[in-house]
């Protein structure tokens, strides 16, 4: 007996330095973790064990679940257009194939750049919301090395990072992501994202401070005050693109206007 809600996800990332000059081709993601459609039937590695987990909440919650891609990649150079272009639409025409769905959830790093390709996460986010249509809610997690760009949070309801630098949170993050976006689905709440760009290139760890208090600070504010969660993208200095640097999300339910005012101050 299913609860009638379809959950689609799918896995797509790697941490590109735009300056560097050994290209990411299809082989990089054969190596690190490529599967296409069947990673849960896996020993969950790293990459994947974001969607094993997605998988079995949704199960949980007697959810049909549909799997897409996951690829994932080792940090190099810029991804080939041909390879970042297959892996995409093999997404979307699985995606499209799988319709109605009520909410889809992204596994990807936030900082992948192709050839052609600035902002990978936005072109995807782009595609997707254009097949899914206004109403189905789409959710993303990211490393906090990430770029933020207009086309990632105008297309997904959701966005949410790591908190943690080294990062011992991915899944945690994922579950956190999968409550949001589930509770979306189900008509619950009406997430909404607001960012603060801070316009700064840095390297911040979260085991010392000052950020550890400040990853303490953000956490306690979650839960509260209409807030579901809020991030901080680190930004990755290595990528040279315009959504870099060092930007506050925070996703509210139904209150734009107040995480507005929440992301500035914490921004600031």
């Amino acid at each position: 007996e299913m609860s009638g809600i379809k959950m689609f996800m799918a896995g797509l990332g790697t941490e590109t330095n735009t300056f560097s000059p050994i290209p990411t081709g299809y082989n990089s993601y054969a190596e690190t973790s490529l599967y296409f459609g069947d990673a849960t039937r896996h020993e969950p590695n790293l990459f994947g064990a974001t969607v094993h987990r997605w998988r079995e909440m949704a199960e949980a919650n007697e959810d049909e679940v549909i799997e897409s891609l996951c690829a994932f990649a080792q940090p190099a150079g810029p991804t080939v257009s041909s390879v970042y272009e297959a892996f995409r639409d093999r997404i979307l025409d699985d995606l499209g194939k799988a319709l109605p769905v009520d909410y889809v959830l992204l596994s990807m790093h936030g900082a992948m750049v192709a050839e052609g390709y600035d902002d990978c996460e936005g072109d995807l986010a782009a595609r997707v919301r254009k097949i899914v249509g206004a109403e189905t809610v789409i959710g993303m997690e990211l490393d906090l090395h990430c770029h933020t760009t207009a086309a990632m949070t105008e297309n997904c309801d959701v966005i949410i990072t790591f908190k943690e630098y080294p990062h011992i949170d991915i899944l945690d993050r994922a579950v956190e992501l999968f409550e949001v976006c589930r509770r979306a689905a189900a008509g619950e709440i009406k997430p909404m994202i607001s960012v603060y760009d801070t316009c700064m290139i840095d390297v911040f760890f979260t085991p010392v401070e000052p950020m550890k208090n400040f990853v303490a600070k953000i956490t306690a504010l979650e839960g509260r005050d209409g807030v579901l969660s809020v991030s901080v993208g680190h930004g990755f200095p290595w990528g040279d693109v315009p959504g870099m640097g060092t930007k506050v999300l925070v996703v509210t339910d139904d209150a734009r206007e107040a995480g507005d005012r929440l992301a500035a101050e914490l921004g600031h």
